[in-house]
């Protein structure tokens, strides 16, 4: 089955919008910022692990190869040598494996709810009550939608 342009950029929206869903948590619960920083970061760590995981599954990537670059983002992540604090970068990777995802069906309907997940608790720890942007949250992860959108067009 061929994933349709409308179905493609209509769920590229959709993971998008796990940010609002981040924002609306923090709105909600705001006193639990702070304590759940610390699991927010872990579930950020995690999600991402399983979107690359997915993504070398469904692609069939060497298993051995697939072991050690897995181990090798393991270890870097739990060094800290992987940031993903720098959300627009991740996003843009983030794009270019929603793409990648498009060419397989299962997959695609996988990545994008994982991207969705993700975008949860990175709203959760960009947002700033005290500074309401809002507004920055969104503008500062659109690069999401430049390979989204460049890749769909060109290839």
């Amino acid at each position: 089955m061929q994933i349709t342009y409308l179905s493609y950029f209509l769920a590229s929206i959709v993971s998008y919008l796990g940010l609002l869903l981040g924002i609306i948590l923090i709105k909600f619960a705001p006193e639990e910022k702070k304590p759940g920083k610390k699991y927010f970061i872990l579930l950020k760590k995690i999600l991402f692990f399983l979107i690359l995981v997915s993504l070398l599954f469904f692609y069939k990537v060497n298993i051995i190869l697939t072991t050690v670059l897995l181990f090798f983002i393991i270890v870097l992540m739990l060094n800290g040598k992987i940031n993903l604090d720098k959300s627009a970068l991740v996003y843009f990777f983030l794009g270019i494996i929603f793409y990648l995802s498009s060419k397989i069906l299962n997959l695609f309907i996988i990545e994008a709810v994982l991207i969705f997940l993700f975008s949860i608790p990175t709203a959760s720890l960009i947002l700033n009550l005290k500074k309401r942007n809002y507004y920055a949250v969104f503008v500062k992860n659109l690069w999401f939608f430049a390979p989204v959108i460049a890749l769909y067009f060109i290839i």
